[in-house]
């Protein structure tokens, strides 16, 4: 007999490891291989991969009588029948865990996406909620106070600007007076009261800017008597006055009318002047056409009013009377 011929009639060393190998399993190791199988077997698709359930308990049944057998366990058949049919019916079958702690934190492990994303996002809110109401965003005594604290902080720099401004003791003990008023508004949370405090300070802060002329114009008209229709009587003698800066500008100024009793915004209004001064300024015009002294008043920068520069007759300084806007 040749030597390839004895090769090929004599069992490989595989077979006869693979032979050993089921000689000796065991029931128990036979029912362990089975666990691991039915594990394997639950991860693959049930409908492309499960082996045909005949072929199946055929080749349990002779494991399982192979592995008795040699164990000298004296399993009947009906045993094994009995044993597959268990086995197949328990194949899908789900068993609620017992409830207590390890459960919880296998629940909690398997819902552990969810619960981050839920508590991450009621994190986010109660981080917003508080972030806007530490903000003043959110309506409340929060939001209150940090108004009532933001238009002070905005009304002590008007004062500030407007003690800067003044060269008038007056005013600027009215400033103090005011930041002292700011203070106590702040604190009672009078946000309302403060932002016409501020108003106020703005308005006199305004007037203490101011820098211009009251002029006398040439051309055209230069002043008016004023008639009471009711009485036929004058009610007023006016010189015609513009607001001019250093340039010559017209500068916006605000004057109370005496007909209306309203503030109004111009640039050119009328001032009462006494009869006599009235008279001497249209004798000056009526002359040559033009006006030997045109200036009515002086706006300085830091006072709060205009000082009369025009005289009568006598060389005394004028009062201001009352003013008009329209004639």
């Amino acid at each position: 007999m040749s030597k390839s011929a004895q090769q090929s009639a004599q069992p490989s060393q595989l077979d006869l490891d693979v032979e050993s190998a089921e000689s000796k399993l065991t029931l128990d190791e036979m029912t362990r291989v089975m666990d691991v199988a039915r594990t394997l077997r639950k991860e693959r698709s049930i409908a492309q991969r499960e082996l045909n359930r005949e072929d199946t308990i055929v080749l349990l049944r002779q494991k399982l009588r192979e592995a008795a057998d040699l164990a000298g366990d004296p399993v009947t058949d009906e045993q094994i029948e009995v044993a597959i049919k268990q086995y197949f019916d328990n194949l899908h079958e789900f068993e609620t865990p017992e409830p207590g702690f390890q459960t919880f934190l296998a629940s909690v492990y398997v819902r552990r996406y969810t619960i981050t994303a839920w508590t991450l996002a009621l994190a986010a809110a109660a981080l917003l909620t508080w972030g806007m109401w530490f903000g003043g965003l959110l309506p409340g005594d929060r939001q209150n106070e940090l108004r009532a604290q933001q238009t002070y902080s905005q009304t002590i720099k008007v004062v500030e600007s407007i003690e800067t401004l003044s060269t008038n003791p007056e005013v600027t003990s009215q400033a103090e007076a005011a930041r002292a008023e700011a203070a106590s508004y702040r604190d009672r949370g009078e946000v309302s009261a403060l932002e016409q405090l501020k108003s106020r300070l703005l308005q006199q802060e305004s007037v203490l800017n101011a820098e211009y002329r009251l002029m006398i114009p040439n051309d055209g008209l230069s002043g008016i008597e004023r008639l009471v229709e009711d009485t036929g009587g004058v009610s007023g003698s006016y010189v015609i006055v513009e607001a001019v800066d250093s340039r010559g500008q017209p500068v916006p100024t605000q004057v109370r009318n005496a007909e209306s009793g309203q503030m109004v915004t111009v640039t050119k209004w009328a001032e009462q002047v006494p009869l006599e001064v009235f008279e001497q300024l249209k004798a000056d015009k009526e002359a040559d056409g033009i006006l030997d002294s045109r200036e009515f008043a002086v706006k300085r920068r830091g006072e709060p009013e205009l000082e009369i520069t025009l005289q009568n007759g006598s060389g005394v300084t004028l009062e201001r009377g009352r003013q008009i806007t329209q004639w």
